[in-house]
């Protein structure tokens, strides 16, 4: 906004509005990651786990309560924040990329080309571990992607965002299908696609 004199009087109410909500998100974040970090299975209450974040000496004794809380909440709270930023980052760029606000990874086929992936890996190759699944599934996001991006740079209208679009939804239904079809017939492979797909923090 500006005043009578043409200087400006303060920063707009949508910029003003932008930096609240991130910082009451970050706030919000805060408060969750110490939430992680004080509750979680075992018999450390959250009394405890707070007087061993706070320096306890009687607490930082306990190596009971050292497991639970350094080695399983800490590397538990640690990668769900990663994870939350990769995922917020991808979703950016994506919009950004297409210049569409609904943009996601499932959008363009991503999603449903690591699917695919991991019931291949898992079906035909004896894929079972996570650092294996985790392969497979970067290898078939990948080459999902590198496949719409070529349909999406051919033809007419080459490299508009609706090109795009349209491209990665009509390969992620394919890869769905096809997913689908595999699913179908290997029960033990449906049993650990569906875990895969639901994820953990867990270990």
């Amino acid at each position: 906004m500006k005043s009578g004199s043409g200087r400006p009087t303060g920063p707009p109410v949508r910029g003003r509005t932008a930096v609240f909500a991130t910082a009451a998100l970050l706030v919000l974040l805060l408060v969750l990651c110490l939430l992680s970090l004080l509750i979680g299975t075992g018999s450390s209450s959250p009394a405890r786990a707070f007087a061993y974040l706070t320096g306890d000496a009687a607490a930082r004794a306990d190596p009971q309560l050292r497991l639970a809380v350094v080695d399983v909440r800490l590397p538990r709270t640690l990668a769900a924040v990663v994870v939350g930023l990769c995922l917020g980052t991808a979703g950016c760029l994506l919009q950004a990329a297409t210049r569409n606000p609904l943009a996601e990874t499932g959008l363009l086929g991503v999603n449903s080309g690591a699917a695919f992936a991991v019931v291949v890996g898992l079906t035909f190759f004896g894929a079972s571990s996570p650092t294996a699944l985790l392969v497979w599934a970067l290898a078939g996001g990948m080459a999902a992607s590198a496949v719409v991006l070529l349909l999406a740079a051919s033809g007419r209208a080459a490299g508009s965002p609706l090109r795009l679009v349209l491209a990665g939804s009509a390969l992620g239904a394919t890869f769905h299908g096809m997913t689908s079809y595999v699913l179908l017939g290997t029960q033990s492979t449906f049993d650990v696609y569906r875990y895969w797909t639901i994820g953990s923090l867990a270990g």
